[in-house]
């Protein structure tokens, strides 16, 4: 007789980073420049607390473009991750592209499906942990993001400027 395993899946928010976790710096290159936005720990502790991974998902042009490498790109996403790591807060995961479809040298001018709106980075998130899309949610401040939650069907929310912890817990 065949035996069938019930795996409970995986609940996800994934997180555009500039703009909904921290301050939109445009082409951010340095970790002197990491502001956390207001309400940001507050609410990811939320999220933490009702059991749902947290997976950064962000475009990163500013490696296409030059203005850093992705090896500082990865120290900017530890220091990051620590950062949120001593508030008790524990990212899950981290996806980012450093491709532009217009800008760059031959390694990262390319138009690809990982770049949002395309949704290859949340896709590659969803089959490593298993996640389940009707019970996540991505969350952005830009058509970008919304449109790569779509495609991957999953809820989209725009992240509140006023108060992102009302909003969350209104969501879950």
């Amino acid at each position: 007789m065949k035996k069938h395993y019930n795996f409970k899946k995986n609940k996800a928010f994934f997180l555009d980073r500039d703009g909904v976790i921290i301050e939109d710096r445009k082409y951010l290159s340095d970790i002197k420049e990491v502001r956390f936005l207001k309400q940001t720990f507050k609410t990811l502790k939320l999220m933490k607390k009702k059991t749902y991974l947290l997976i950064i998902i962000t475009n990163q042009s500013a490696v296409a473009r030059g203005y850093l490498t992705q090896k500082k790109l990865k120290k900017i996403h530890k220091f990051l991750s620590n950062k949120l790591r001593n508030k008790g807060i524990n990212i899950d995961d981290i996806y980012y592209c450093p491709h532009h479809p217009k800008f760059g040298n031959k390694n990262y001018k390319k138009k690809c499906k990982c770049r949002k709106p395309g949704n290859l980075m949340i896709e590659k998130a969803i089959n490593k942990w298993k996640i389940n899309r009707k019970i996540s949610f991505m969350i952005g401040d830009k058509v970008s993001d919304k449109l790569a939650a779509k495609k991957s069907r999953i809820k989209f929310l725009y992240r509140s400027k006023h108060n992102f912890y009302k909003q969350i817990s209104q969501n879950i």
